[in-house]
């Protein structure tokens, strides 16, 4: 009895969360462009930590060599202990669909929906089931514009910072007992959402981009961070600071440099609004993965240069200072930091539950 009724509370908060935190409003999962360009990719993705287990996913429609607007989900849950859960399916263009009214996208069995400042995934296949609600703490913020001059993709922070709640159950393919199971609770986390459009290959135009985004915060900004290197050799980095009661304070011209380790970077920034100097440094690593370890033949022939990409995935803690008109604010907290190696695979292999 004590089981039934702690699994129907779990239920009913749950839901009365979803119920809540979706209202229409701007900023939904949008329509796909489906460009016809030959390279062209798009996806919204999303990373929440919980604790100390790490949640990430990536609803890509992209233009592959042998199928138009192929659709594929491909989603990891690990906590640096036990081996990673990877939720992954590819459909082609009649396998996966959007509604706009809704709105969702849906990949065969996988849906993202929701508009600000309520968003809800829902993963499930034979691996594992996985419900994720968030609330994004601002609305949708333009990080990198269309027709970049680095040739840099369009990137669109669509939650830029995310409070969350999260449950997920084992499949049968990984020894679990699938919907007859119970739900096991992620509890309260923080992440972020973002929505990227590329129309060159992402090999000719970024050889690393490093994100860093603020979880939890001393003060009333929490920082967010994306450095670029291309494969030429130029740098850009752009530096957003958010407020769920102010506008954002953007900055364009950064300087990021980093200490001897490669595991710490001092930062200066400034505009129009102020300076910002501090440092960032990681404090513990959560992952590595590499797509093409997760795919089998068929996939990395279909997905071609899509798949070479690196992410290595940690934790960090961040001491900054905003100096606006004189009057100087200090920020802290952690921050979830993901380093991008595209086109160059470098980790060992890791074997993953799946």
């Amino acid at each position: 009895m004590i089981v039934i009724v702690r699994r129907l509370s779990m239920v009913v908060q749950f839901w009365f969360l979803a119920f809540i935190m979706n209202p229409a409003h701007a900023e939904p999962i949008g329509q796909p462009t489906l460009s016809k360009n030959k390279d062209y990719s798009e996806y919204w993705e999303q990373q929440f930590l919980f604790g100390e287990t790490l949640v990430t996913s990536k609803f890509l429609i992209a233009n592959f060599a042998f199928s138009k607007h192929h659709g594929l989900m491909i989603a990891t849950l690990e906590n640096g202990k036990d081996d990673a859960i990877i939720i992954k399916n590819g459909r082609k263009r009649s396998g996966w669909s959007n509604d706009a009214s809704e709105p969702s996208l849906t990949i065969f069995q996988h849906k993202l929906s929701g508009s600000f400042p309520g968003y809800f995934m829902r993963l499930h296949n034979t691996a594992a089931e996985l419900d994720v609600l968030y609330s994004a703490d601002t609305k949708a913020i333009p990080l990198i514009e269309a027709g970049d001059t680095l040739g840099l993709p369009q990137i669109d922070l669509y939650a830029p910072a995310a409070r969350a709640y999260g449950r997920w159950r084992a499949g049968p393919e990984i020894g679990g007992e699938g919907e007859a199971g119970e739900w096991l609770p992620l509890g309260h986390g923080f992440g972020y959402g973002i929505h990227v459009i590329q129309q060159t290959n992402p090999a000719k135009s970024i050889r690393r981009w490093l994100r860093f985004t603020a979880l939890e915060s001393v003060g009333d900004y929490k920082p967010i961070l994306h450095a670029f290197e291309t494969p030429s050799g130029a740098h850009r980095a752009v530096l957003v600071l958010v407020s769920r009661f102010r506008d954002p304070l953007m900055f364009n011209a950064v300087e990021l440099l980093p200490s001897e380790s490669g595991d710490s970077w001092t930062l200066h920034a400034k505009s129009s609004q102020g300076t910002v100097t501090g440092t960032l440094a990681i404090t513990n690593k959560l992952s590595s993965f590499n797509l093409k370890d997760n795919m089998n033949t068929l996939e990395k022939l279909v997905a071609g240069s899509l798949a070479d990409s690196l992410q290595q995935r940690s934790k960090a803690r961040y001491q900054i200072t905003l100096n606006v008109n004189g009057a100087e604010t200090d920020l802290e907290g952690d921050a979830l930091v993901e380093d991008i190696l595209v086109g160059k695979e470098k980790a060992k292999k890791r074997r993953s539950r799946r």
